[in-house]
């Protein structure tokens, strides 16, 4: 059974979302894996989504690692971005080294991940974006989708690099924007609407690829994504019919 280390800040109804779709799917038996830690860089305060995701996480007997970054060396992060990134990464390996995992998910984590712990650890990551397009945040990424009158738009599931929102590709989802054109006359009103149809897409292509990787679908090895006899994939997978049928079956 694979070990997954699950990576959040946790910081809204996103990350909590996305963390109670993957204990369904492991206690229903559709993934076969289990998690081998939670890893949060922020302190619970009051912060309510923190809070649940905690609180299953120690249900399910999972070990919780809690270790904000944001007090951390503040006098390097202002003096260094880089040189910080490196020795908060270095902390975090030495924290996530007790309990072992075959790949991590980056789930709503708001940091970048340094270079080394790329290098030495299988980590992936959702990117709002189509393969080989936009790079930058979703609110810079849409827009463009919308000024540039884009057919199709959708997330992409990559392995985390060095180089940010570079690695390479395990599988997507696309899904038409123009019905959405049509529904909506304003380019906020759209820019809106095409961030909540991404957004409820997110979870299912997270989980489906996953159960890839689970499954044996892709192997993950030293930062390459591979076929199952080893050799790199031709294409990208596109998972857009899974995660319509996932969203069908949940309703």
């Amino acid at each position: 059974m694979m070990r997954i280390g699950w990576f959040t800040t946790a910081r809204g109804p996103g990350s909590l979302n996305l963390f109670t779709t993957m204990r369904d799917r492991i206690r229903s038996g559709d993934i076969d894996a289990r998690l081998s830690f939670v890893f949060i860089n922020r302190d619970i305060k009051g912060n309510e989504f923190r809070k649940k995701i905690v609180h299953m996480a120690e249900e399910d007997g999972v070990p919780v690692i809690i270790f904000p970054s944001d007090g951390f060396m503040p006098e390097l992060k202002a003096r260094d971005l880089a040189a910080w990134r490196d020795e908060y990464g270095k902390k975090v390996r030495e924290r996530i080294s007790e309990f072992p995992m075959d790949f991590g998910v980056l789930a709503g984590y708001m940091l970048i991940i340094d270079p080394q712990t790329c290098r030495e650890h299988n980590l992936i990551n959702l990117h709002p974006a189509l393969p080989d397009t936009y790079k930058g945040t979703w609110e810079e990424i849409i827009t463009q989708v919308v000024d540039n009158d884009d057919r199709s738009y959708g997330a992409t599931i990559h392995v985390c690099s060095p180089e940010l929102d570079r690695g390479p590709i395990i599988a997507f989802d696309a899904f038409d924007v123009a019905p959405l054109k049509r529904q909506h006359g304003s380019k906020d009103d759209l820019v809106k609407a095409v961030r909540a149809r991404e957004v409820q897409r997110e979870a299912p292509l997270l989980m489906e690829a996953i159960k890839m990787i689970v499954n044996g679908e892709v192997v993950l090895r030293k930062g390459e994504v591979l076929d199952p006899k080893g050799r790199k994939l031709d294409g990208y997978p596109d998972l857009s019919d899974r995660v319509s049928g996932s969203l069908d079956r949940s309703g």
